[in-house]
């Protein structure tokens, strides 16, 4: 038990190299291979949703920064929502096999408004067909495949630039809580957020 909420918090902070950890794991014959794919893809799913609701959540206070809404036209992000919602399987599906893609566009879904059903959907899809592919081979192949993927897991430099600029815009958010008028407008989003239906 343990053991899996280790795994699923594991993925929150690294989804690749956990799960090259519990196919290591399971290699070993430390922990089944079903709870380790299962603790996995838990934790991977949970921290898509999360993204996605970030964007979501923040997403309509982020349009209107002045920094912004000088280099976003309403007509711009208009197209860039109506894109995704034609090319949302594609998209979501596509970025879980190209490292650093996924934290910029699973909090770009939320801030563009993508429904939260059809991002649960492909997020789940994507993600079941992502973890058990790199657990299993990992439990497989053990060192050698580790050795194989470690430069590729190690040098995921464009997430670690989208989590700072993730959390630049958390920073930014938070600076403006002490203005009444802000606070009313991100609470007002995190209620709108809070009543969306699958």
């Amino acid at each position: 038990m343990l053991t899996s909420l280790a795994i699923v918090l594991g993925t929150l902070v690294s989804e690749d190299a956990t799960c090259i950890a519990a196919g290591l794991l399971i290699q070993r014959g430390q922990i089944g291979l079903t709870s380790g794919i299962l603790s996995c893809l838990a934790g991977i799913y949970a921290g898509d949703l999360g993204l996605w609701a970030l964007g979501r959540a923040f997403g309509s206070a982020a349009l209107r920064w002045p920094w912004a809404a000088r280099r976003l036209s309403h007509r711009s992000v208009q197209e860039a929502r109506q894109w995704l919602d034609r090319h949302a399987a594609g998209a979501i599906v596509g970025s879980r096999f190209l490292p650093g893609t996924r934290l910029v566009l699973y909090v770009t879904a939320g801030v563009l408004g993508l429904s939260g059903a059809a991002f649960a959907l492909w997020s789940l899809i994507a993600a079941a067909l992502w973890t058990p592919t790199l657990v299993l081979f990992s439990a497989s192949l053990g060192d050698a495949f580790v050795t194989r993927v470690s430069p590729i897991v190690g040098s995921a430099w464009s997430s670690r630039i989208a989590a700072a600029l993730v959390a630049f815009i958390l920073l930014q958010m938070g600076r403006k809580l002490p203005d009444p008028r802000a606070r009313r407008r991100i609470l007002a989003s995190l209620s709108r957020w809070s009543r969306w239906e699958f």
